[in-house]
Parts: C-alpha cells; structure tokens; sequence
C-alpha cells in the first residue's frame, strides 16, 4: 500500500533506478490498487508487487496474468507465506534446517491453489496435499504435550498456522517456573509479556508447536536476500528475552550488521528459489554452533543502509535489462515499449498537487511568567500605561527594558506588590539579551461596560530551535524532495513556501525547503505569512471557556472527576486524579534532585560535559524547581501538564545523561539504573497520558467548540489551501509547503475534520514537532466515447465515432504525528538527538475533488475576516511598519540557526 511503496527504503531504491534515466517508475496507489478493476491499472514492463495489510494479493495476481509483466517477486507464491505448514514442508524439501516441530489441523491443511501445490511438488518436491487428519492433542501431566502418537516437552513455542498471526505463545517447564510469555505485534517498545497462568495450549484452531531454542546462548538475525546471490544479514536482542525493544532515533529496532557463514548463504539462496521471492526476508536463529530458519517473512527491506541500497538497485536494474523482452508497440503483453506513453498515463491516477502544513521542528522547553495587573490598582498606573489606549495584545521582542522601567516606576508607588514586580525586573534583566525572549501585554475588557478590567503580562523566554531540528528539517526535505522525485518532478520547480515569522518556525522552513528544492537550482524565497500562520487572539473568547471548563473537569471534586476516555490506560486513575499522582512522584523527584546536586557539589559540572541547547546543570535545576513550584501551586492547571512533558521530553532526548543521574534514586541499594529510576519512567508515562489527554482539548471538548476554535484561527489559511488545490487543474503539478506552530495544526485538522469528509483515521495522532497535514490531488485522464456526423457534398451523412479524453480528480488527506515517541527515556540515542517524523497515513479516503471541495469551502458562507488582535510592540512604541506579508531568502545556514530576519523584505 501506498505506506510501504512510499516508504524511505523504497524511495531511496527507486531514485537510484530513476537517476539512471533508464527506467520510469510509475507507483499505482492505493486508489488505483483498491478502486479500479485490473484492465485500468498502469501497464508496465516490471511488476514490484508484495502482500501487505489491506492489499488485494487477487487482484495483483488477476492483474499479472492479465498483462503479463516479469515479475520480481512471484505473486501467487506469496500466499504460501500465509500458512507457516507451507512454509515449514518447503524449507523440509529444499533441506533448511528448522526447529523440530508437531502440527495440529483442525482444519485439513493449507488452502491453496491446485496450480501452486503442482510447481511446489514439480519444484521442490514439497507435498501439500499428504494426510493432515485431526490427531488428538493433550497434556501429559504439566511438562510435556501429546499429539497423536508423538510427545513435545516444555518449552516448546506454540505458533497460529496463519503467518499473518503473531500471537505466539512458549510454554515453561515448572523446573523453570512455569507460565508462559506472550508474544506479539511490537507496541511502543514491548513485543512480549509473561504470563505466570498460561500453562495448557490453545484448542481454537490449527498450531505449530516447535522445540524451544535456548535464547540466552542465540543469535537472532534477520536476513535480507537481493536475487539468490546476495544477501544482507543483521542481529537483533530477541522478543523472547524481557519483551523490551530497543529502539534508534527513526523509531526502528536497533541492529547490527554480522556476516553469515557459507552455509548460512547457501540457506538464503535456497529461500529466494524455493519461493520465487528475489527480495525476501527470512529470520534465522544461531544456536549451539548450528543455525536454524525460524520463519520466511517474503518481502523486505533493510532500513537506513546505503551499501544495500546501492547493491539493490544495481541487482535490480541488472534483473530488469536481463529478463525484459522487447515487444511491439500495441501489445497487449508486457516489454518495453509495449504500450505509448499516452496509454499508461491514461490507466492512472497521477499526483497534480501537494499542498502540506507542517508543525516546526524540535525546540527547547518554552517558560513564562504570568501576572495580572488592574486599573482600579493606582500603583500599576505605569504598567497599564504601556497598553497606550490600544484594545489588541501588544508582543513586545525587542527593547524589553520599557517593561522593567514601568515596572520600576509602579514599585515606587505606594501600595505597590513589591514581589510581584521585584520578579519582573529581575526575570527581564536575566531572560532579556536571551534570542526569543518577550513579552506580551494582554488587555482584558467588561463584557457589559467595555472597559478595561485588567491587563496580563507575560513574559516568554526560551522555545528556541534546537540543533535536533535542523537534522529533522534536513532529513525530512531530502526524503520528501525523493517522494516527489517519484511522483511528479514538475512539481519541484513550482513550490511556494509559506511561514510564519516565529524563530523557530522560519528555521525550520529554510532549512527544509533548503533539502527540498535543491539550493543548487538556484536563488528562491519563502513568504512570511502572519496572517495565515503567526499567534491569533481571533478565538481568545472561546478558548478561555473551553480552558475555564477543561481546568474545572480536573478537580478531584469535580462531578467528572471519575470519567476516563475510551482509549485511557486501564491501569491508570482518572485524569483528575493523575494529576494529584504526577504531583506526588514531582514531590519525590524534587528531593532525589536536591539530594543529588548537594552530594556531587562541584562534581555536577563533570555528570554532562556537552549542553547543546547551552544550558547548564545551575539553568537544568533552576528551570526544573519552577516546574515543582508552579505544580505544588496548582497540579490541576492544564498548561502544567504541557509544561512537564515538554520538559521531560526534552531532556530525554538532549540531557539523558544528566537527567538519568539527578533523578537516580539514592536510596535504592541497586546496581541496576531502571530500579534507581523506576519514578522518573512513571513519571513520564503518566504526564503524556495526562498531556495526550488535555493537549487536543485545548482546542475544544465539544464538536461545535472545535469546529468554531477552527474556524477563527485557520479558517483564513484553509482558504488558501483551497485555493492552492484549485490551480492543480491548471498546471503540471504544483507543491505548496506551509509551516507553522502547534496551534494552527491542531485547529486546522479539528476544522477539516468538521467539513463532513469521510475520514477513515480510527483516532487522531499526537502532533507532535513536524507533525504535518498533506493534501493531495489526483489527476486520471479517462477516455470518452464521441460520435460525430458530418455531411458532404451528396447530401450523404456520415458517422464518425472517435474517443475524448476527460480529466478526473480525486482528493486525498494524510496526517502524520511527526517526531512522536511513546517513550523517548528507552530509545538509544546519537549525537544527533533527533527523532525521526514518522511517515503519514491517510485521515481521508481518495475523495471526488469537487465534492471535497465543496465541503471544505462551505464553512466559507460565514464572515472569515477574522481580526488577530495582535500588533508588535515595534510598531506601538517606535511606529515600525508589520506587514502581514514579507520575504524572506532560503539559505543554507550550515553552521548557524540565526533566524533574525535581517534579510527579510516588505511585500
């Protein structure tokens, strides 16, 4: 599905094959795949087709046999892979070893075609039609099994027969304490569990039991074949050990390159005969000096290795040229050349426009400061001052002294609150010089009066692009420059990049659209869209009720303090109750910290030697007390949660080190670590449970709520991504990229989910940084019939039928969480310290492009002009002009992440 033949490994095969200029690789898609009978699909000369969940392996054989293209890996073969009884006799035949097994059908034996069971007993003399009779099936006491005649000892592993079934069971002898361990499908990082009570086999259906390799004294290797002649093998820890996967920055299972013995190659090209599959995956165990073929798991690649992909690609053109037969224009067989140029790009759907809006990259832990002042206090006078009569909030970036000598003046005013605005001065003069720090000044008003009733100020300091970001931005412009590669070329040179004027936002745009567009092809700028993609008060009324109601839910006294969410951890309390837990594991965590700092002294400056987001261990403990404090204040407040898991997020990717050594617990006599920090891994799955809970609620707890937040702060940029969509019908291909901060992701996609689109997403992801929302339209050319009359000089009428060629559209959302992990504190990390955007999925299915249309623009019949109620302090103060449209140059900024706009130019 489109999930796979999109995928980094395939992209990076296919542009290899596509560089060559040799080869055009048209990607049928999931619309075609799912949508159109076979005669429509494209017509190619190489079929790459593999089995994956929800694609229709009937159709691609219906398909094969239809057109008849070379095949790279065998279609009808890759069903066999569905029945592990299969799987096993063909290995048995071709003399691969396997684990001693018995077998229990109750359902008479592998269903397959008479025309495979033929090749595989002409072939490889594998009989799948032998005697599969029910044999009876029992416990000899607790230790070992009984099927038919034959017995099996504990441990053995029990395996469902389909090899789509991954919930496998290994029973325990009680001389090694009994039970059993689950194994399954990896979620998050655990792929298994014991369970002590699981003692007797399943009776529901047909199973494999085979003897049980010891894993402490194995090697698990997964192996990797490209043809029969080369292969690619890693190691792996095995699920078997405690269920725990480790897992690198992309979000893959850490493996190692090893190399395979001769007989272990000569197993490997066996596999890639016996089952037709040139590329194919199989898992191998090494125990006691022999080795063993656990399981064929047919198509598969190698992630993230550049040697493979060079060799894959290079095999793979060798097999196209060697096995492609040259054919007449017109037939209706496969060979090059055997259909035009106009004939495949009438059979498919081909990508016109991409328009995509992505949250920016990693940043630092963003802090503030908040504090009210009111008119009716005469003392605060110089600080209401600063408002100058205006009624929009006032963002101040530059010159911040104004705020501190205002504050200066009301402390020398008689009843002033001297903390209050002892803590301003100070904070300014320690946080101003810092890049990013400012203040904002919020003006509130009577509802009935229309006065002023108080003025908010906050100050905001840190949120700063980290060096994680540029490797994100970089990597995620490379790999989608080599999707579009693919899809449509022409899209490349006609891509507008819109931002916002945030640090962090453009940065993240530069250096993205930088990789994307190739700088090499010359000068290009992006757009600062304030307007479209900055900070909006346009929904400020409305968000403070939904926070006013979301804070009061999550009191313990509140009448919904017992209700959880469908999906909530069922070994979780209540999200009102959570809080008080995070509260109570911050109070034990506040005094490991402080404990651990007083014993190491001057030695904490020697725990972490690099900061790379120039911190320091004082700047760590300072930031982290504020947190303590701010939760011992109020754990119900819903931006604490944010707070702590933007924190602990942070420095489980860029401080794990130091970290790990503040929050060791000293009182646990135990040399291992996970026991010294078994609070802070609760106190992390705990706060985003919490965080994933309130976060989207934010943005509205009803559906009428989310929908109207969305329409007052995105529905302006909707608008223009409408627009965007539009033109497709007009050009080669277009490609429009906006980027943005999390405000705008979420109250876009809960606006877009409101339009009535049949979104087929079962749950709404995490948005985490770069997390993106991509639209994409698809263009077919479908042939239509014309009759036509014409008269001649006789008077005679002729008939002339001929064929018009009709432009079908179709529309398609996709979502990706971005840079989200379930448990950033378990994954081995690089110096790069940056987690990998995870690819998109579709929130939509393909959709007719005018009905779509329709339905997206219908929140239009409203008024959108909508007021930001925002104004920059340098246009208040010293009457700077602040366009809402500006450009700004793309530049490769290699050794900087200076964002400071001092190239940017009014519109």
């Amino acid at each position: 599905m489109d999930r796979k033949a999109r995928s980094k490994p395939m992209q990076n095969i296919l542009n290899r094959l596509i560089s060559t200029k040799e080869f055009d690789v048209t990607i049928f898609g999931e619309k075609v795949i799912l949508d159109e009978p076979v005669q429509d699909w494209p017509i190619v000369d190489v079929l790459i087709s593999f089995f994956s969940t929800g694609f229709p392996l009937d159709k691609a054989i219906s398909y094969a046999d239809l057109r008849k293209p070379v095949l790279v890996n065998d279609l009808r073969l890759q069903q066999v892979l569905w029945d592990r009884r299969a799987v096993l006799a063909i290995l048995d035949s071709v003399g691969v070893p396997t684990p001693r097994r018995l077998e229990v059908d109750r359902d008479g034996g592998p269903d397959l075609e008479d025309v495979i069971i033929e090749d595989l007993k002409q072939r490889v003399g594998a009989d799948l039609r032998k005697d599969r009779e029910p044999k009876e099936c029992k416990m000899d006491g607790y230790d070992h099994l009984v099927i038919g005649e034959r017995k099996i000892a504990k441990p053995f592993v029990e395996k469902p027969v389909s090899g789509e079934d991954h919930n496998i069971h290994i029973y325990f002898p009680k001389n090694r304490g009994g039970g059993a361990r689950r194994l399954f499908r990896k979620v998050g990082n655990k792929s298994s569990e014991y369970d002590p009570n699981l003692v007797e086999p399943r009776t529901d259906g047909s199973y494999i039991y085979e003897e049980f390799m010891d894993v402490d004294n194995a090697e698990d290797i997964k192996v990797y074949t490209i043809g029969p002649h080369f292969v690619h093998a890693e190691t792996r820890k095995s699920p078997v050990v405690d269920g725990v996967v480790k897992r690198n920055p992309d979000g893959k299972e850490i493996r190692y390159i090893t190399k395979l013995s001769d007989e272990e190659i000569k197993m490997a090209t066996s596999i890639s005969k016996a089952f037709k599959q040139n590329i194919c995956g199989f898992d191998l165990l090494r125990v006691g000096g022999k080795s063993y073929v656990i399981d064929v798991n047919g198509w598969s690649f190698v992630k993230g290795n550049d040697f493979y992909y060079d060799k894959c690609a290079e095999i793979l053109s060798r097999f196209c040229k060697n096995n492609v037969v040259r054919r007449p224009i017109g037939s209706s067989g496969s060979g090059m050349g055997s259909s035009s140029p106009r004939e495949r790009e009438r059979s498919a759907w081909n990508l016109k426009a991409s328009v995509t809006v992505f949250r920016h990259g990693d940043r630092t832990p963003k802090q503030k400061l908040k504090r009210s002042f009111k008119p009716s206090e005469t003392w605060a006078a110089p600080l209401i001052a600063l408002l100058q009569g205006r009624r929009e909030e006032i963002i101040l970036r530059t010159q911040l002294d104004l705020v501190s000598t205002a504050a200066s003046e009301a402390l020398s005013l008689p009843g002033a609150n001297t903390s209050d605005l002892e803590l301003i001065i100070q904070l300014i003069n320690r946080k101003k010089d810092l890049p990013g720090t400012k203040v904002q000044i919020k003006p509130s008003f009577d509802k009935d009066s229309g006065d002023l009733s108080k003025m908010q100020l906050i100050i905001k300091w840190g949120g700063e692009f980290s060096h994680a970001a540029r490797h994100q931005a970089k990597d995620f412009g490379n790999n989608m420059r080599k999707d579009m590669i693919i899809m449509n070329a022409d899209a490349l040179s006609n891509c507008t990049v819109y931002t916002s004027s945030e640090r962090r936002v453009t940065a993240s745009a530069e250096i993205f659209a930088a990789a994307f567009l190739d700088e090499s092809s010359g000068e290009k700028e992006m757009i600062i869209r304030k307007d479209l993609l900055d900070d909006s008060n346009a929904a400020k009324d409305v968000m403070d009720v939904v926070k006013k109601k979301l804070k009061a839910s999550l009191r313990p006294d509140s009448p919904e303090a017992g209700n959880v969410p469908d999906d909530w951890p069922e070994d979780l309390p209540p999200p009102a109750r959570l809080a008080l837990d995070i509260a109570a594991l911050l109070g034990k965590l506040r005094e490991v910290m402080r404990s651990n700092y007083k014993t190491l002294g001057k030695g904490i400056d020697r725990v972490q030697t690099r900061w790379c987001t120039h911190e320091t261990p004082g700047l760590f403990r300072e930031r982290w007390e504020k947190l303590f404090n701010d939760f011992e204040e109020d754990p119900h407040d819903p931006s604490r949660s944010s707070e702590l898991y933007d924190m602990l997020s942070h420095d489980g990717l860029h401080n794990r080190q130091f970290i790990e050594t503040v929050f060791s617990d000293p009182a646990v006599q135990d040399s291992d670590l996970d026991k010294k920090l078994v609070h802070l891994h609760e106190l992390y799955r705990k706060a985003l449970a919490l965080f994933s809970f309130i976060c989207p609620r934010e943005y509205g707890i009803t559906d009428s709520e989310k929908e109207e937040i969305g329409f007052l702060t995105s529905m302006p940029l909707l608008k223009n991504i409408v627009e965007d969509l539009k033109g497709a019908k007009e050009s080669k291909g277009i490609c429009s990229l906006y980027f943005t901060k999390e405000s705008h992701i979420h109250t876009l996609l809960n606006l877009v989910l409101a339009s009535e689109l049949n979104v087929v997403m079962p749950k709404i992801p995490a948005l985490d940084y770069f997390a993106s929302i991509t639209f994409e339209v698809y263009e077919r050319n479908s042939p239509t019939p014309l009759t036509t009359t014409s008269s001649n000089n006789s008077s005679a009428s002729s008939i002339a039928s001929t064929t018009s060629v009709q432009q079908q559209y179709s529309l398609l959302i996709s979502v990706s969480e971005g840079a989200h992990s379930s448990n950033i504190l378990s994954i081995n990390l690089d110096a790069r310290h940056a987690l990998t955007p995870l690819p998109r999925r579709p929130l939509t299915t393909h959709m007719d492009f005018d009905d779509a249309m329709a339905k997206l623009e219908a929140h239009s019949s409203r008024d959108s002009r909508v007021d930001r109620g925002m104004v920059e302090g340098s246009t208040v103060f010293f009457g700077q002009d602040d366009p809402d449209r500006q450009f700004m140059p793309i530049k490769n900024r290699r050794d900087s992440v200076d964002t400071d706009q001092s190239s940017v130019r009014h519109a």
